[in-house]
Order: structure tokens, then C-alpha cells, then sequence
């Protein structure tokens, strides 16, 4: 008895420390998101992350690199996934596979968009400007762009096998024009320098969308 007492106490502290740890994760990773979208990549430091999520700069260090922190932000705020997992596996990718025809799926990927990029531009306007002086960070933002191709170009693969794009252009060419479209830079613009309402991006996507990936 004593020593099942003694496993079961061991087991809750075991979880328990797990708690803790993905706890002071998301803090971790939820302060340098909000660092690097308002201050940049370049003036965001460990230890201002570390005081921005109460913990102390080795916590950070434990998470970090910096550039670690910013791709793992990148992953979770924009995508709800892993760098590992697949966007379709992922609650947000999901809906996705909700589509019953090629204006579902337009209206679905301009929702998807509104949510992704109005949550995240700063972020990612942050990694793209600290990427052009920056070597390392630049083969980052590729390996980056080349991942969102790839899950572009999965989405329009199953919407190829339903009969709903257009036969004229290859799959790769679509993925390409949608990248652009889905851009951050796209949200910057219309949203931001603009003055453009959400409601006005999403339907201004759906449109576009529709025009670009429809069978004619």
C-alpha cells in the first residue's frame, strides 16, 4: 500500500511539473511574440522577454534561441501547430476539409486568413524586416515560405481531386498566386496603410480567391 501511495504521489508531481513547464512555455513564447511584433526582431531582447513573462532570463534561455522563440511564435500563432505537424492535422486546417464546393472553400480560406494574418502581421512584418540583414534569418523565412507552399499546394491537391480548380494552370502555379494573395503583406496594405475593415479584406480574398482557383 505504501508504496502505491508513494508511485501515485510521484505520478502527481510528475504532472504537476509538466503543468508548470508548458505553463511557463506559453508565457515565454506569448511575451516574445508581443515583443517582436511591437518592438521588432532586432530590439527584443531575453532578458525583456523574460520580464515581459515574469521569469527569469535562463527560463528564456532554456527556450531560445531567439530565433527558436520567433519560429515557435510563428508555428503557434499562426499555424495552432508544431513546425512538424501538418496544417491539415491541426484544428484550424481542419476546416478545410468543411468545403463543399470551390466558394465554400474561398469563403472558408478568406475566414481562416482574416484570423491568421489579423492576429499575427506584426510578427511576421517583424521576422520579414529583420530577415534582410540578417543571413540566417533569411534561410529561416525561406524554409518558412517553402512550408506554406507545401500546405497551399496539399489543400489545392484535395480540391483538385473535387473537381473544382481550373485545368488551365498546374497546381504549382496556383499555389504561388495564392501565396501572394494570402500574404501578410496583402493584409499590411489593404487593412493597415488602407484603412480597409476586416469584413472589407475577407470579402476583397473570397473574391480574388474564387476568381483565381475556380474550373471555368
Amino acid at each position: 500500500m505504501a508504496t502505491e501511495v508513494t508511485m501515485g504521489k510521484r505520478r502527481y508531481s510528475s504532472e504537476l511539473r509538466e503543468q508548470q513547464a508548458a505553463a511557463t512555455r506559453e508565457r515565454v513564447v506569448r511575451a516574445a511574440a508581443e515583443l517582436f511584433a511591437s518592438r521588432g526582431y532586432a530590439a527584443t531582447s531575453l532578458p525583456q522577454i523574460a520580464r515581459a513573462a515574469g521569469v527569469s532570463t535562463e527560463t528564456v534561455q532554456g527556450h531560445g534561441p531567439k530565433l527558436r522563440l520567433l519560429r515557435t511564435a510563428i508555428d503557434q500563432y499562426a499555424f495552432g501547430a508544431r513546425s512538424d505537424q501538418a496544417l491539415i492535422d491541426t484544428p484550424l486546417g481542419a476546416r478545410f476539409l468543411e468545403a463543399g464546393s470551390i466558394a465554400d472553400a474561398a469563403r472558408i480560406s478568406a475566414d481562416i486568413l482574416v484570423q491568421v494574418n489579423g492576429g499575427t502581421h506584426g510578427l511576421w512584418l517583424a521576422f520579414s524586416e529583420a530577415a534582410r540583414g540578417d543571413a540566417k534569418l533569411a534561410r529561416e523565412l525561406r524554409v518558412l515560405a517553402e512550408r506554406i507552399r507545401a500546405e497551399n499546394l496539399a489543400i489545392l491537391r484535395l480540391w483538385r481531386e473535387r473537381g473544382w480548380l481550373r485545368d488551365d494552370v498546374s497546381d504549382d502555379v496556383l499555389a504561388r498566386w495564392s501565396d501572394v494573395i494570402s500574404s501578410v503583406e496583402v493584409y499590411d496594405r489593404v487593412v493597415r496603410v488602407e484603412g480597409s475593415s476586416l469584413d472589407e479584406y475577407r470579402d476583397l480574398l473570397e473574391r480574388l480567391l474564387l476568381e483565381l482557383l475556380a474550373r471555368r
